[in-house]
């Protein structure tokens, strides 16, 4: 691990190649000024109120569009990266702050385009989509057109909008709630201070002496539960609005309009909440093997997170995770390890912390740049599994970006994490491969467990949560602190099995979940690392005869909607029988953990 007190004492080797961009930050502001100037000048002023002319019109609509917002895009992308490698300059929050403001006047020009269209007789619509000059942008516009049956008139749009920020408030008292006003203290055990946030609470609950869990625990817990009737109203009033927008728009259910937006069938839902219950008999061999390793009459909220088999895990230097992510991702062809050469060779990455640099780590960039990596970088095995989870983000974009037009060179949020989890799940399979059975190997299997249990089964039982809450208001009923937290123990009951000790605080857990202000969301995690596991079994046992079909869902970018890309490469996310194979590979992690324990005595 590198620390330094200074940026300026790291290697150029270890910063992100922001240069590649703009030179200097004077030639950023020239940039930004001719930008600005057009932008100002209404770059659609001849367009506007004619795009039902001619088929030249909306051709010349989409060419300024891409064109003008391409370049605002990597202006933007220089600002935020150079802010965030120290976010205490106030040169770069100014420049943020700039480019922002410029990117919502552009969305201001340009916001006629949409209502515009959809405006226009269906027989001109049918007519540009057989245009030949615009069968690039066919599918940007069919993709608008399918939206024509959930616009309401000019009027009631405007009213929506001008009623987003309140509609939004829910959200966002929840937020202000348990972030700014909740206030947990700390507690002490054996003459030692623990402080206690959101933040630090996961950490807690792996902590080894069982009276810390239990304390922190009770502590967070007992706030929430102390405001139960106001969270409960918040969520009740997320809910209600999420109900009220869809039947505005013609829509059956709160679901089918928010899975509408990225043309995924209600089918999908209930295919990853079938295939789970389906291996929900894994999860509960896991919950049991917890009791036993652990020696307790039954698992409570507290002993979830506990390591099972801890082994000293070794420190890598950067230069050693970048081995270890080549070695365990060398199966992707040589293709593929030449974009991971490209990454270090061209600087991709910034690699190491440095005083008021953004914390966590992320992959950014856009059509024009190149794909651009923020690690917070530690030694650690979690530092090692980040830079090849973000590197599958990067890859995923670079493909895109190579392959695909501009406006089809992104992905959905459906599709996003796919390509970063297969990364992680090839490298520890790799590691697991030379690893020899024994402690070192268990603890390996353990954390891929908890993960997986994380993302998997716990998302997916958000996800039923958030079903199951909102088909209630959609039928007439109320959502109460009661109705809620009796139906989040069902579902830790039913997901958790015999051995799995509920109590009050346990099933208030929905009440600290943010996520589900944002409804429908969290079941794409599920859904991800599903096709993820999935694929990365197919390319470990067949190799290339399934790296072939992965890379040309990477290369696909949003050129189609999600599910035919995926059905390309071979996953019908429709179909339950994906969940239930990527559960079946949990099992088999369970089996030799169960085996490990056994040898164990």
């Amino acid at each position: 691990m590198t620390k330094v007190d200074d940026r300026s004492g790291l290697d150029a080797r270890y910063k992100w190649s922001t240069e590649a961009m703009f030179a200097s930050d004077e030639l950023w502001q020239t940039e930004f000024a001719q930008c600005q100037a057009e932008v100002e000048a209404d770059p659609f002023a001849a367009i506007r109120g004619r795009l039902g002319e001619s088929a030249e019109h909306l051709l010349a609509y989409f060419r300024e569009s891409q064109s003008l917002g391409q370049r605002i895009e990597i202006l933007y992308i220089y600002a935020h990266t150079r802010n965030d490698e120290d976010t205490r300059v106030p040169l770069y929050q100014s420049m943020m702050a700039q480019i922002e403001s410029l990117a919502a006047k552009f969305g201001e020009r340009e916001s006629f385009f949409e209502p515009e269209i959809l405006a226009l007789p269906e027989a001109t619509v049918t007519g540009y989509l057989q245009a030949l000059e615009l069968q690039d942008y066919r599918h940007a516009l069919e993709d608008l057109v399918r939206n024509r049956p959930h616009v309401l008139s000019a009027e009631a749009e405007s009213l929506l909008a001008a009623l987003s920020d309140a509609l939004g408030g829910a959200r966002r008292s929840f937020g202000q709630l348990t972030n700014a006003d909740f206030e947990f203290g700390s507690f002490t055990v054996d003459g030692q201070e623990y402080p206690l946030s959101n933040g630090r609470f996961g950490l807690l609950m792996r902590h080894e002496d069982e009276r810390v869990r239990q304390a922190a625990y009770e502590k967070l817990y007992d706030v929430y539960i102390g405001h139960k009737n106001a969270i409960a109203s918040m969520y009740a009033s997320s809910v209600t609005k999420d109900v009220a927008l869809a039947r505005a728009r013609g829509f059956a259910t709160a679901r089918a309009m928010r899975l509408f937006a990225n043309n995924i069938p209600e089918s999908v839902y209930d295919a990853l909440i079938e295939g789970v219950h389906q291996g929900l008999p894994h999860l509960h061999r896991y919950v049991a093997l917890r009791k036993r390793v652990l020696g307790l009459s039954g698992v409570r909220m507290i002993d979830k997170y506990v390591p099972l088999a801890n082994d000293e895990q070794p420190s890598y230097t950067y230069e050693e995770a970048v081995a270890l992510v080549s070695e365990g991702l060398s199966v992707m062809g040589e293709e593929y390890a030449g974009i991971l050469r490209k990454a270090q060779e061209e600087r991709w990455i910034d690699v190491f912390e440095n005083p008021g640099k953004r914390s966590g780590a992320y992959s950014t960039g856009t059509y024009g740049t190149r794909p651009y990596i923020l690690l917070n970088y530690q030694g650690t095995w979690d530092s090692v599994s980040t830079l090849a989870h973000e590197l599958g983000h990067s890859v995923h974009s670079y493909l895109a970006r190579k392959e695909q037009l501009p406006h089809y060179s992104g992905y959905t949020i459906f599709l996003a994490e796919i390509a970063s989890t297969v990364n992680e799940t090839l490298l520890i399979n790799h590691l697991l491969d030379r690893t020899q059975p024994g402690a070192a190997r268990a603890a390996l299997i353990n954390q891929q467990l908890d993960s997986l249990t994380s993302t998997l089964f716990r998302q997916t039982m958000f996800a039923e949560f958030e079903w199951i809450a909102h088909r209630h208001v959609e039928q007439g009923g109320a959502l109460t602190h009661t109705f809620l937290g009796e139906q989040y123990g069902e579902l830790n009951r039913l997901y958790h099995g015999p051995d799995f000790v509920d109590d009050e605080r346990a099933s208030a857990e929905w009440s600290r979940i943010p996520h589900f202000y944002g409804a429908y969301y969290v079941y794409q995690y599920a859904t991800g690392i599903s096709a993820a596991l999935v694929f990365a079994d197919r390319i470990r046992r067949l190799g290339a005869a399934a790296v072939e079909p992965y890379l040309g869902f990477l290369r696909s970018g949003s050129s189609d909607y999600s599910l035919p890309i995926l059905a390309r490469a071979g996953l019908d996310m429709t179909d339950p029988a994906v969940v239930v194979q990527a559960i079946s590979i949990y099992g088999e992690l369970v089996s030799e953990l169960e085996a490990y324990f056994d040898s164990k005595g």
